[in-house]
């Protein structure tokens, strides 16, 4: 307001930025740190997250999750029931392949994932009740609380309405929650996405600079120079002259004609400056070993040959995927017992066409093993053919005839040629007349 011809006014307070419950990274990944208009949210706004998030999560999904009863190596496969009712539709608006896709993708871009179940009672059992679905909620809204060092629930925010659940508060027992190991937090975990920010923030700033220099024809902007001093007026009509001859882009700018003794000068990019896409490179490997991705496996690379592109999608297979399903058959055990508590599920990776090549691999060292007599069991468990203990197989076998290697060969006896009765061998007269000659010793000479 105005008072006494001073203009007084009262400045706001600067709102100080909070982070969500969850620590710098879910805050990260939020944009809340950022100033408006900037890096918002990285898995929407930069190719190479969204790609390497992706590229786990829909393998992982692809694999074939079963189920088995009974000791192991001797189990059966759970064909019907419960199991398969429940995961075919954990819920009304996510089936079986987003359920694993929406796992994945909270453990990555969150480092943990967190699942709300909701039961109902059981006709068949009275008091009893059953899994009827189960909701997972952003972590980021969940604040963890600790009381005397020991977790006592969970406080859940809703952010309106349109949220699956509305604000309140767990029991622990009420949350399944999983994360990836964090060693400075006990309660949260620690996410990929935290590794990756700087790289996922540098690329996206090259690619806007990108943009602009595109979309502004690669004009930098324009310097006007003059020896005299000219009024404000004259300056905003120099503006508007040189804002007015832009076009737009695949277009050349329109020329002008500036009266007066004006000297315009036009920047330019130097070759330093254009080795962002250099370092766009950089970035994306940054990025892609932050999720344990191969930059193959995200068909970017353009050195890349078949058989290399063979060997690290069968090395993401083994030492990335694998680890990672048997981190949720983990965590998927409470789910499996509350529908069947006999029962066991497990991602069938040697289901998949690189695994079975990679056995076919196998079979083949299997089989020189074989031949020099070693036993198949042996065979079987140091390659890991996958084949249950057979009954013979902890004999070893000789490829030419097939006996065991503990019997003992006995010598043949020599086989004489029939003769006829009355009839003298052809070759002991023939040898007698001197035609043939003694036979050679059949020992070598010393």
């Amino acid at each position: 307001m105005k008072l006494f011809g001073f203009h007084i006014s009262r400045a706001e307070p600067a709102r100080k930025k909070t982070f969500a419950a969850g620590g710098f990274a879910q805050g990260w990944a939020r944009g809340l740190d950022l100033a408006p208009g900037g890096c918002a949210n990285v898995y929407e706004q930069v190719v190479w997250v969204y790609r390497a998030v992706n590229v786990l999560a829909e393998q992982v999904a692809n694999v074939p999750f079963l189920f088995s009863a009974g000791e192991r190596g001797r189990e059966n496969l759970v064909t019907s029931g419960p199991l398969h009712r429940f995961y075919n539709q954990p819920h009304p608006q996510v089936d079986r392949f987003q359920y694993w896709e929406l796992r994945v993708m909270w453990l990555m871009l969150r480092g943990e994932c967190a699942r709300i179940p909701v039961f109902e009672p059981d006709p068949q059992m009275p008091g009893g009740r059953r899994l009827l679905r189960v909701l997972m909620p952003d972590p980021a809204r969940l604040r963890h609380l600790v009381r005397d060092h020991r977790l006592v629930g969970w406080e859940y925010s809703s952010p309106g309405a349109n949220a699956p659940l509305p604000s309140q508060v767990f029991l622990p027992e009420e949350v399944w929650f999983e994360r990836l190991p964090n060693p400075f937090d006990a309660w949260r975990g620690l996410p990929p996405l935290h590794v990756a920010a700087t790289a996922a923030r540098t690329d996206f700033s090259a690619a806007a600079f990108m943009r602009g220099v595109i979309e502004n024809n690669g004009d930098i902007g324009t310097i006007v120079r003059t020896q005299e001093q000219i009024d404000p007026e004259q300056q905003d009509q120099i503006l508007a002259t040189l804002t007015n001859r832009k076009s737009p882009p695949g277009l050349p700018d329109r020329p002008v004609f500036l009266p007066g003794c004006l000297e315009v000068i036009q920047p330019r990019l130097s070759s330093s400056d254009l080795q962002f896409l250099e370092n766009r490179k950089f970035s994306r490997a940054e990025i892609c070993a932050a999720f344990g991705v191969p930059e193959e496996i995200l068909t970017s690379t353009d050195t890349a040959k078949y058989d290399v592109m063979e060997g690290a999608r069968l090395n993401f297979i083994e030492n990335r995927v694998a680890p990672l399903c048997a981190r949720l058959e983990a965590a998927e055990e409470v789910t499996v017992r509350s529908l069947a508590p006999e029962a066991a599920g497990w991602f069938d990776l040697d289901s998949l066409p690189i695994m079975q090549q990679a056995r076919r691999s196998r079979l083949a060292a299997a089989r020189t093993g074989f031949d020099m007599g070693v036993p198949f069991n042996e065979l079987n468990r140091v390659l890991d053919l996958g084949f249950k203990p057979l009954p013979w197989g902890n004999r070893g076998y000789l490829p030419a005839n097939l006996r065991a290697t503990d019997t003992t060969l006995e010598p043949a006896a020599p086989v004489t040629p029939p003769s006829v009765a009355g009839v003298p061998d052809p070759d002991r007269l023939a040898r007698a007349a001197g035609f043939l000659r003694p036979h050679p010793p059949t020992h070598n000479r010393i």
